[in-house]
C-alpha cells in the first residue's frame, strides 16, 4: 500500500512537470464595474464678462454654480475642467483667458475619456470661439452626450467692430506696405460707419462704410508709405454710433518697423511649384526671395545669404554655372529639397556631403515625418515633435542615401508604417552647411497645419528654425529663439542655444539678454535660465511695442553675441463678438443628443440628470490568457506533493 501512494505521488509530480514542459494557455475570465462619469468643463474666456450682464457672472453666478457642482459633486462621479485656449483642472473662474479654443477642448475631452463610461459632458460656455475649427463638426462624432449651459450676453445690440488685421511687421524703407482691415456691424442696417487710419498719430486714410445688413462684413485695404525709417504706430479706428455700448472692439493699435536691411535668399528650381509658396510665407519681411526657372540664367551668389535647391538641379540647369558660382562662393549654405524631377548626378557634382543613387523606378514613395528623439542641432517644441507625425506624406523618389559626412536628421522616413530610420530631413555641416529635404509637397502639411489649428504655427517653426540656422554664420556660435509677434496678455519666452568651436551644445557660460522698447525707450535686463542642452527666459508679461533683444556671453574668451527684434501687441480679439451664440450651443447638444439650457435653468439640468437612463453603471468583462507556467498555485502543489513523498519515504523506508 506504501509503495502504491508512493508511485502516485511521483507520479503526480512528473506528470505536473510534464506539463509545465509543455506549457499550456489558462483562460481567466474577470468582471469590473465602472461608475458612470460626468465631465464638467467651464468657459475662462474674457468675453463672457465684456457684455453687459459681466457684474452677474463675475458676483451672483459664482455663488450658483458653487452651489450646482457642491450638488453634482454629491450625486455623482464628477470630473470638473476649465478651458480658454486650452483644457487644464478646474481652477480659479475668473474669466481671465484671451483665446477660446471650443475644438482643442472637445479633442481633449474625446482624448482622456476615450472607452471611458462618461455619462455627460456638461458645457458651460457662451459658444464664442477665436481658435480652432468648428465644434459642431467635432461634437457630430461625439462618444457621450452633451449637455450645454448658455453664459454670456445673449441679447443682441448695435455694435461696430475690427474683427482683424493683416499686415507685414517689417517693411522695407522707402517700400508701400499695405493693410488689410476687416471691419464688421452688427444690428447697423442703414447706418453708415468711418473707418480711420492713423500713422504716428496724423490721419492718413478714411473710408466710409454703407452698412446695408444687419451681419455686416467688409474688408478695406489701405497702401501705406514706409518713408521714415524706425518703429511706426499705426491706429485703425471704426465709428460711426453716437450710443455705441461696447467700444473696445473698436481700436486695434499696431507696430510696424521700417528696416533699411534686407537679408536675400535665391531660390533656384526646376519649375514653379507649390512648395516655393509655403516656403517663402516662413521668411520675415526683412528676407527677400528671388526665383530662378528651368533654363534661366544663374546669377551671381555673392549678394545672397542662401540658396534653395528645388528639385534643381534638373536637366534643364546649366550645371556648370551653377558649380562655378558654388567655387565661387564656397560658404554660401544651401536647403536641398530633393524631387522626381532632381538630377541626382548633377547633385552629386555639387556637393559631396551625401551620396545618393537613384533607383532604377521612376514611381515615387508616400513618406510620412518621424522627428528624430536624438536631433540636437537646434531645440524643437513639443508640440511639433507632436504634430509633424501627423502631417501628410512627402512624395520621394525611390533613393538610396549614404551620408559621407557628419550628419544631424531631424526628420526620419516612415514608409507604410514602417519606421526605416533613413533620414528624410538632415543637417550637414562642411565646408558649407548644407540640408537635405528627399521629398516635395512640403505645402500640404502647412495647409493641414492651418486646417487643423486655424495656423501654420508648427510648419513655421520647422522651416523658420531651419532657414535661420543655415543662415546663422557658424562662428557666431549663439543663437536666440523668439516669436515674432507676442501678446500683452502672455508671457515673453525665449530660447537660446550656444556652441563651442567643436559645434557642439554647450551650457557652460552665462548667458544675458538686454530687451529695449524702441517707442518709449525702456530697457529690460535679464540672465537666462540653464537647462540640460539649451536656455531659456521667460520675460513674464510687456507692455505693447516692438522690442529689439541683445544677448552676450563669452565662449573661450570669445564675446558671442546675438540680436533681434519682436513685437507685443494688445489682443482684444475676446472682445469683437460678445452675443452669446446660442444658436451653436443649441446645435451641439442636438447633434449628441443632449439638451441646451440657460443659467436660470441648472435645477433644471440636475434634475434632468438624474432622471437620464444612458448614466448608468456599465459591467466589462474581460478575458485572459496567460501560461500555465506562470501559475503560482501549481508550483506549491508540485512542491507539496515532493515533499509529501519525501516524508512517507522516510517514515517507511520505502525506495
Amino acid at each position: 500500500m506504501n509503495k502504491a501512494v508512493h508511485i502516485v505521488l511521483r507520479v503526480l509530480v512528473l506528470g505536473i512537470l510534464v506539463l509545465l514542459l509543455i506549457n499550456p494557455y489558462v483562460r481567466h475570465r474577470s468582471s469590473v464595474v465602472e461608475q458612470p462619469t460626468l465631465v464638467l468643463v467651464h468657459d475662462n474666456s474674457a468675453s463672457i464678462v465684456l457684455g453687459s450682464d459681466s457684474t452677474f457672472f463675475k458676483t451672483e453666478y459664482q455663488e450658483r454654480l458653487k452651489g450646482f457642482r457642491e450638488q453634482l459633486d454629491r450625486d455623482f462621479q464628477v470630473d470638473e475642467y476649465l478651458f480658454g485656449q486650452e483644457l487644464r483642472d478646474f481652477g480659479e473662474l475668473d474669466f481671465s483667458d484671451q483665446l477660446t479654443n471650443l475644438s482643442a477642448m472637445m479633442k481633449a475631452v474625446e482624448r482622456r475619456y476615450y472607452k471611458r463610461n462618461v455619462g455627460a459632458v456638461l458645457l458651460f460656455t457662451d459658444g464664442i470661439y477665436n481658435r480652432g475649427s468648428d465644434p459642431l463638426l467635432l461634437a457630430e462624432k461625439s462618444a457621450f452626450p452633451i449637455h450645454t449651459v448658455v453664459l454670456g450676453d445673449t441679447l443682441s445690440v448695435p455694435d461696430l467692430l475690427l474683427k482683424d488685421l493683416h499686415y507685414n511687421r517689417k517693411v522695407s524703407l522707402g517700400s508701400t506696405f499695405p493693410l488689410r482691415v476687416e471691419a464688421a456691424a452688427v444690428d447697423c442696417a442703414g447706418k453708415h460707419a468711418m473707418l480711420t487710419v492713423t500713422l504716428d498719430g496724423k490721419p492718413v486714410a478714411r473710408q466710409v462704410l454703407e452698412v446695408n445688413t444687419n451681419r455686416y462684413t467688409k474688408e478695406v485695404d489701405f497702401m501705406l508709405e514706409a518713408d521714415t525709417k524706425g518703429v511706426r504706430q499705426i491706429e485703425i479706428e471704426i465709428s460711426g454710433l453716437p450710443d455705441e455700448s461696447q467700444r473696445l472692439n473698436n481700436v486695434k493699435r499696431i507696430f510696424v518697423e521700417v528696416q533699411d536691411q534686407k537679408y536675400k535668399v535665391l531660390c533656384l528650381a526646376d519649375a514653379p511649384h507649390p512648395d516655393l509658396g509655403a516656403l517663402k510665407s516662413v521668411l520675415n519681411d526683412d528676407c527677400a526671395m528671388d526665383f530662378v526657372f528651368g533654363h534661366d540664367e544663374v546669377p551671381d551668389l555673392a549678394g545672397y545669404q542662401l540658396l534653395v535647391l528645388h528639385q534643381a538641379p534638373s536637366r534643364r540647369t546649366d550645371i556648370d554655372a551653377l558649380l562655378t558660382q558654388l567655387q565661387r562662393n564656397k560658404k554660401i549654405p544651401m536647403l536641398v529639397v530633393v524631387g522626381n524631377a532632381t538630377d541626382i548626378d548633377a547633385l552629386g557634382k555639387l556637393q559631396h556631403a551625401i551620396e545618393i543613387r537613384r533607383m532604377v523606378t521612376n514611381n515615387q514613395l508616400d513618406v510620412k515625418a518621424v522627428v528624430n528623439p536624438s536631433f540636437a542641432t537646434f531645440t524643437l517644441t513639443e508640440k511639433l515633435r507632436e504634430k509633424v507625425g501627423k502631417f501628410p506624406p512627402l512624395a520621394m523618389p525611390y533613393l538610396e542615401i549614404n551620408p559621407l559626412l557628419l550628419h544631424d536628421d531631424l526628420l526620419l522616413q516612415e514608409v507604410l508604417g514602417v519606421k526605416s530610420g533613413q533620414p528624410l530631413m538632415t543637417f550637414v555641416k562642411g565646408d558649407r552647411k548644407i540640408a537635405f529635404l528627399f521629398g516635395t509637397n512640403v505645402w500640404r502639411w502647412r495647409l493641414y497645419n492651418y486646417y487643423q489649428d486655424k495656423n501654420s504655427a508648427v510648419f513655421d517653426e520647422l522651416f523658420s528654425k531651419t532657414l535661420k540656422y543655415l543662415m546663422l554664420n557658424a562662428d557666431d556660435g549663439l543663437s536666440v529663439f523668439a516669436k515674432e509677434e507676442y501678446f500683452t496678455s502672455e508671457p515673453v519666452v525665449f530660447t537660446a542655444e550656444v556652441r563651442n568651436p567643436s559645434n557642439e551644445l554647450v551650457v557652460d557660460p552665462d548667458l544675458n539678454i538686454q530687451l529695449v522698447n524702441k517707442k518709449t525707450g525702456e530697457t529690460y535686463d535679464y540672465a537666462f535660465a540653464k537647462r540640460d542642452h539649451d536656455y531659456e527666459l521667460n520675460a513674464s508679461l510687456l507692455p505693447e511695442g516692438i522690442y529689439t533683444y541683445k544677448a552676450q556671453t563669452t565662449m573661450a574668451g570669445q564675446p558671442l553675441s546675438a540680436s533681434g527684434s519682436f513685437s507685443v501687441v494688445t489682443l482684444g480679439i475676446e472682445a469683437q463678438q460678445l452675443t452669446a451664440d446660442v444658436a451653436l450651443l443649441r446645435s451641439i447638444a442636438a447633434a449628441t443628443d443632449g439638451h441646451c439650457y440657460t443659467v436660470d435653468q441648472m435645477s433644471q439640468l440636475l434634475e434632468d440628470l438624474h432622471h437620464d437612463l444612458r448614466i448608468t453603471s456599465v459591467e466589462h468583462h474581460e478575458t485572459r490568457f496567460e501560461d500555465l507556467i506562470h501559475t503560482r498555485w501549481i508550483l506549491y502543489v508540485l512542491i507539496g506533493l515532493a515533499a509529501l513523498e519525501w516524508i512517507l519515504r522516510k517514515m517507511f523506508g520505502t525506495n
